[in-house]
């Protein structure tokens, strides 16, 4: 396939615009080690360019506990998609998402803005509320245990980081960002585990980023999403998308299963029950199969209707590089041809 775009294969009937196609890495994908998985990385996303995947998504992960299995992932996304973008031409490049209330809000301005300088404007801003309490503690920032509290604090927090963006002053003689980015600030996403978040997420008019591993179903929130967008206005809703493929679904599965029993270990206490490895992929929300059975398994998912960024996930279950690269070659020429021809909902705004 050539490189004038996987990002374009796919309309959604009544949209304007096409499905967008971009690769997202949570970098906890320990085959060796941690350095390794950068580079990794770095080298997966340079080869999903040169396919036409339009974006590039990374996961902050702060923090480490070997002894108990998690061996941690990246904590500073910015470095690594500066180098990133210096490899890169056309790729954009989203941070999914940065755990805004461990940060200072001004300082993660001027790195979004310094990155988004050197890159000509590729940067997609992701940002999250939340933050584990003992991680928090690491940081010095005591979190907000009233839940409606900690949403209004953080979004405070937001409108500052974008005035700041769109070169607001800063300091009582009026100091401003340098450099300011006032694009950047229209160019904010949010991730979200409630249909409120997402609702007001469309309210506000910034985009949306929905997990695989959602407590509230993702069509859920999709749906909330669209409906606090604004007459006239433009929906982004990324939708994380996993995939394994196999010769069959069962060969796919076979395979796949230590890995997703892995992770079934991290989500089982807040995901309904499952009782085999079918079920632990079904709420884990893996597509797995041959190209059409992928194809027709996001096309099936509820969200699917609401999405306007897949963000393919190629991680947690491959055994090296070359099979994830393998994969991505069989998304963007096989699968993402298949979902243009797959009958999609209109979704009004």
């Amino acid at each position: 396939m050539s490189s004038t775009a996987a990002s374009s294969l796919v309309a959604p009937a009544g949209a304007s615009a096409p499905l967008r196609i971009g690769l997202f890495a949570h970098l906890a994908d320990h085959r060796g080690a941690v350095e390794q998985t950068y580079l990794d990385h770095l080298e997966l996303f340079v080869h999903a360019e040169s396919l036409g995947v339009e974006s590039a998504w990374v996961r902050q992960f702060h923090l480490a506990r070997p002894d108990a299995g998690r061996l941690g992932g990246l904590p500073s996304p910015f470095v690594f998609l500066g180098a990133l973008a210096s490899r890169t031409t056309t790729l954009r490049l989203g941070t999914a998402a940065i755990t805004l209330p461990l940060e200072q809000e001004l300082r993660v301005a001027e790195d979004a803005a310094v990155l988004d300088a050197i890159s000509g404007g590729r940067v997609e801003l992701g940002l999250a509320n939340g933050g584990q309490p003992q991680t928090a503690a690491a940081f010095g920032v005591t979190p907000i245990d009233d839940r409606e509290k900690s949403r209004r604090a953080y979004l405070a927090a937001v409108d500052r980081l974008t005035a700041a963006l769109r070169g607001h002053p800063v300091t009582a003689d009026g100091e401003v960002l340098s450099p300011a980015r006032p694009e950047l600030a229209d160019r904010v996403w949010h991730t979200t585990l409630t249909e409120r978040s997402a609702f007001e997420t469309g309210r506000r008019g910034e985009g949306v980023l929905i997990g695989t591993t959602q407590v509230v179903p993702a069509e859920i929130s999709a749906a909330a999403y669209h409906q606090g967008v604004e007459d006239g206005g433009v929906p982004r809703l990324g939708l994380s998308t996993w995939i394994f493929p196999g010769r069959s679904r069962e060969e796919a599965l076979s395979r796949a299963e230590d890995g997703l029993h892995a992770k079934w270990e991290w989500a089982r206490d807040f995901l309904p029950e499952a009782h085999s490895t079918a079920q632990i992929a079904d709420r884990l929300t893996l597509h797995y199969g041959t190209a059409d059975d992928i194809a027709a398994s996001i096309a099936r998912h509820p969200a699917f209707a609401f999405t306007t960024h897949v963000q393919l996930q190629l991680d947690g279950l491959y055994r090296d590089l070359e099979e994830q690269k393998d994969a991505l070659e069989l998304f963007t020429t096989e699968v993402a041809p298949a979902l243009a021809g797959a009958t999609r909902a209109a979704v009004a705004a």
